[in-house]
């Protein structure tokens, strides 16, 4: 009786990167960097340098210290068709969002060499849909079941917290080439749930309770390294960036569900809970790189961007055994896999000289899903998430003597295409909806960012700052 189409969506929404797991270029850091959307691995002249191309941090004649101040995020999110009577769920939710620390500092001992620091939400999602439908009279009902009323609800949950702490590297090798590295440590924690409430009464005043809730939460310890090379040329800027893949140190899972049907009779009552704890669980991230140029005309900049990632063959995210039942012997195995295919995406950039004073940015990439699932009872049936993105990006730079002040906006979208609506082992409709559910999203963020300029010894004397400590 555990009604197959549930999990379906349930385990999609776990994997997707709509909210959940990101694809690679749904999140970017430093404040011109973010604004560039990411097309600057030959090209980034702020400490997003740490993590686009570690090696340009030799190069960089800027910031000390640089602070997203904040990043306001506006999130739309909507599910079409995805309830009992074929209705759609949506959300709207405005919210701060945490984002990038960093800063460089020097070791006396390491002429020649440069260090950075850099503290960052690398992933960060917080969303929740719900339903409550009203009393609906059930028009065409079963003539062997007499039904009469009934009233529907659904909610589904998402919480994704992914912070990196790192320390990079970078020395020049001669004058128009330096080379750099980054290690980051990770701290992952996803948790989604999704919960099915249906109450029927039938001619006779006879009530049918359904309810149904399953939830997974995985976490991850581990460390992401990357390693970077960096040309300066007269007339142009050459960047590279190799990504390694990730190395988890822990891992671990929860996995719950449970299934309730009363009143229907005729023993076909469901009573099913099941609540594991410290399951196995892993969390893979495959190798990728990226390749970048900076192309200067005037006092202009073009900025221009290639990466790919690597695929990664299917493997077992989270083990979730066995559910018993105390009432069902046919409880399909629900498996939870990933496998992930190579993926390429593009970028342009373009920074725009006004004066000393003020620039100005725009930016383009796309961000293709390299997601592919496996789960539930069929293990051949794969689910390809077609949720591609493209990112734009607008903004300004305000130039003073000691900072600069950056603000802007980018725009996002994309959807998932084909998810199977959910199911009941009773149903009050004759003639449900066999449409896909389809879940589209956009988000509109807002930047507002500081980087604090203490270039060089007479500016650090001027303001009374100790060299040392940078």
């Amino acid at each position: 009786m555990i009604t197959r189409n549930f999990f379906l969506i349930v385990l999609i929404l776990l994997g997707s990167n709509l909210h959940s797991q990101r694809n690679y270029k749904y999140e970017n850091f430093g404040n011109r960097s973010i604004l560039l959307n990411g097309n600057v691995t030959g090209s980034v002249d702020d400490l997003g340098a740490t993590y686009y191309n570690p090696a340009r941090l030799a190069l960089i004649k800027g910031p000390a210290l640089l602070i997203n101040a904040k990043i306001y995020e506006i999130a739309n999110i909507k599910i079409a068709n995805i309830t009992l009577d074929g209705k759609d769920l949506s959300s709207s939710k405005f919210n701060s969002v945490p984002s990038m620390l960093a800063g460089t500092f020097k070791l006396k001992s390491l002429e020649g060499h440069h260090f950075a620091y850099s503290v960052f939400s690398k992933n960060y999602s917080d969303f929740s849909l719900g339903y409550k439908g009203e009393v609906e009279e059930i028009l065409d009902p079963d003539p062997s079941l007499a039904l009469n009323k009934y009233v529907s609800g659904t909610s589904i949950n998402n919480k994704l917290r992914e912070n990196w702490v790192g320390i990079s590297w970078a020395t020049s090798i001669s004058e128009n080439f330096s080379i750099g590295a980054s290690l980051f440590g990770s701290d992952y924690k996803h948790e989604i749930g999704r919960s099915e409430e249906l109450n029927i009464i039938d001619d006779s005043d006879n009530v049918i309770n359904y309810n149904k809730l399953s939830a997974i939460k995985q976490e991850s310890y581990g460390l992401f390294a990357k390693i970077g090379a960096a040309w300066q040329f007269q007339k142009f800027t050459l960047g590279a960036n190799m990504s390694l893949p990730y190395l988890e140190v822990y891992g671990k899972g929860k996995f719950h569900f449970e299934e309730f049907l009363s009143g229907i009779g005729n023993g076909e009552d469901i009573f099913t809970y099941n609540d594991f704890n410290n399951l196995d669980s892993k969390r893979k991230q495959p190798f990728g790189m990226a390749i970048g140029a900076g192309i200067p005309f005037k006092k202009n900049m073009l900025h221009l961007d290639v990466s790919y990632n690597a695929p990664l063959n299917n493997y077992e995210k989270v083990g979730i055994p066995n559910l018993i039942s105390e009432t069902e012997d046919d409880i399909p195995i629900t498996t939870f896999n990933e496998e992930l295919k190579s993926i390429f995406n593009f970028g342009v950039g373009a920074e725009i000289f006004t004066s000393d004073f003020l620039n100005f940015y725009g930016s383009i990439s796309s961000d293709f899903s390299p997601y592919i699932y496996t789960s539930t009872d069929e293990p051949n049936e794969n689910i390809r998430l077609t949720s591609n993105y493209f990112h734009y990006g607008f903004g300004a730079n305000l130039s003073f003597k000691w900072a600069n002040i950056i603000i802007g906006t980018i725009y996002s979208n994309g959807s998932i295409r084909y998810i199977e609506s959910s199911g009941f082992p009773i149903s009050p409709v004759n003639t449900p909806s066999n449409d896909p559910s389809k879940l589209k999203s956009n988000r509109w963020r807002f930047i507002i960012g500081f980087e604090i300029l203490f270039i060089n010894e007479d500016k650090l004397k001027k303001y009374g700052i100790d060299k040392n400590l940078f």
